[in-house]
């Protein structure tokens, strides 16, 4: 039945498939430390790159219980989000 399946999948052709949005989940230590951040460059600590999406995508920031939120910000937005980080 699996290889049934895998030979329904095909890749992606165009690019009308690819999300007009960035999900950036973000977890939470109970004492309110970052725990894991996704999209994360290399560049920046887990914390600074927290710091920076709320300054510059905060209107896109959800919170949700048991110290999760996430963020999700437009493709073209979050591009910019991430070039403006310090080199």
């Amino acid at each position: 039945m699996a290889a049934q399946i895998q030979t329904k999948l095909r890749p992606v052709e165009d690019d009308s498939a690819v999300p007009d949005e960035v999900l950036v989940h973000v977890r939470f230590h109970p004492s309110a430390e970052i725990m894991l951040i996704g999209e994360q460059p290399a560049r920046v600590s887990a914390s600074d790159w927290f710091k920076h999406l709320l300054a510059n995508a905060s209107q896109y920031y959800q919170v949700f219980a048991g110290g999760r939120g996430f963020f999700r910000i437009p493709r073209q937005r979050f591009e910019a989000i991430v070039s403006a980080l310090p080199q």
